[in-house]
C-alpha cells in the first residue's frame, strides 16, 4: 500500500514522516538549509546536492587527533626506539588512504540537477549519463526518517530528507518500501528541519517561484574567501556568546578544520554547476502558455484544503495562560 503525506511510522530509537505523496503543507517555513537550489525561474526549479563538507571535517579532525597522538608516541623515541616509528607509520598510512578517496570522490563531476518544472507539474531525472526520464510531480515521495544515538555523553538525535523517484517507465505503478527507485538523500536535520528544507520544492510547485528564496548555493560570492570569514565571525558574535564563536568559528574552524580551505574548494567545485543539454529536456523546460499548465489533481486539491484548513485550526487554538 502506498504511503501518503502524514502517515508516521516509529520505533524506539527512530521515526519515520512522510511528506508525500500527496504533497501537502508541512506548516514549516520555507527554508533552504543546505543550499540545495541552483536555478530558479517561473518555469523550473534546479535542486542540486554537493556534499562533502562532513566528511572534510571528519578527515582534518582525525589528523589533528592523529598528530597529537603520532608526537606522543615519537616522543617516547628515549624510551621504544625504532618501535614509535613503527606505531605512528600505519596511522599516517590509513589517514593518507583516506585522504586519496576523498580527494578520488571530489574530483567527481557534479551530478545534473533535479529539475522541477511547476508548469507541467513533472521532475526531470538525470542519471550520471546523461539519460533522463520524467517523473509526475504528484508521484514524488519525500520522507524525513530521523534515528536517536545513545552514547556515554547522552541521546543524540540526526536526520535526512529523502526524495525517491519511480523508474522510467515505472511512474505509475503502486510503491511499496522495497521497490527500486532513484533516490536523492540530503541532510538538513530531522523533524522541522527536513521538512523547512522540503518545502522549498514544494512550495515552489504549489504557491510559485515568489515563495522560494533565491539561489545561495555559494553563500556571500560577492566576497573573497577571507572577507566571507570575517562577514560570517561578526555576524555570529552578534547573536552568539563571543567566547564560544572564538572557540568553534576561530581555533577548532581555523586552525583543526581549516575552513577557509574547505571553502576556497567549495567555490572553485561550484563555480559551473552543470545543466540540462539533451535536445528533449531542454524542450521541456521551456515555458507554457498559462492555458496549457497542468492542474492538480481533485485528491490533492481536497488534501490541501483539509491541511490548510487544520493549520489555520492551529493557529486560532487559545494559549495556555501564564500565571504568574
Amino acid at each position: 500500500m502506498t504511503t501518503q503525506a502524514g502517515e508516521t511510522r516509529q520505533g524506539p530509537l527512530w521515526k519515520q514522516e512522510h511528506l508525500a505523496p500527496l504533497p501537502i503543507p508541512t506548516g514549516q517555513p520555507v527554508k533552504d538549509l543546505l543550499n540545495l537550489i541552483w536555478r530558479k525561474n517561473d518555469v523550473y526549479l534546479d535542486v542540486g546536492s554537493f556534499a562533502m563538507a562532513a566528511g572534510w571535517i571528519v578527515l582534518s579532525v582525525g589528523n589533528f587527533l592523529g598528530g597529537i597522538i603520532s608526537l606522543s608516541v615519537l616522543s617516547q623515541y628515549q624510551l621504544l626506539g625504532l618501535w614509535s616509528l613503527i606505531m605512528v607509520i600505519p596511522a599516517i598510512a590509513f589517514m593518507a588512504f583516506m585522504w586519496w578517496l576523498y580527494s578520488r570522490a571530489w574530483r567527481q563531476p557534479l551530478r545534473p540537477p533535479l529539475r522541477f518544472n511547476r508548469q507541467r507539474r513533472e521532475v526531470c531525472v538525470t542519471r550520471p549519463d546523461g539519460s533522463f526520464w520524467f517523473v509526475p510531480w504528484e508521484r514524488v515521495h519525500a520522507i524525513a526518517p530521523s534515528a536517536t544515538q545513545l552514547g556515554p555523553y547522552g541521546a543524540g538525535t540526526s536526520g535526512a530528507l529523502i526524495l525517491w523517484f519511480p523508474l522510467e517507465g515505472q511512474e505509475h505503478e503502486p510503491y511499496h518500501p522495497d521497490k527500486e527507485g532513484w533516490v536523492m538523500m540530503t541532510s538538513p536535520g530531522s523533524g522541522n528541519s527536513a521538512m523547512a528544507q522540503w518545502e522549498c520544492i514544494r512550495s515552489f510547485m504549489e504557491i510559485g517561484p515568489q515563495a522560494v528564496p533565491e539561489p545561495t548555493v555559494v553563500p556571500n560570492a560577492g566576497m573573497t574567501v577571507w572577507q566571507s570569514y570575517v562577514h560570517d565571525y561578526r555576524k555570529a558574535v552578534a547573536e552568539r556568546d563571543p567566547i564560544s564563536v572564538f572557540l568553534w568559528e576561530g581555533v577548532v574552524g581555523l586552525i583543526i578544520v581549516n575552513s577557509l580551505l574547505i571553502h576556497y574548494l567549495l567555490r572553485k567545485k561550484l563555480a559551473h554547476l552543470p545543466d540540462l543539454t539533451a535536445p528533449e529536456a531542454m524542450e521541456w523546460s521551456k515555458p507554457l502558455p498559462p492555458e496549457q499548465w497542468a492542474k492538480r489533481s481533485p485528491e490533492l486539491e481536497r488534501a490541501i484544503a483539509e491541511r490548510e484548513a487544520e493549520l489555520a485550526g492551529e493557529s486560532k487554538d487559545p494559549q495556555p495562560a501564564v500565571q504568574a
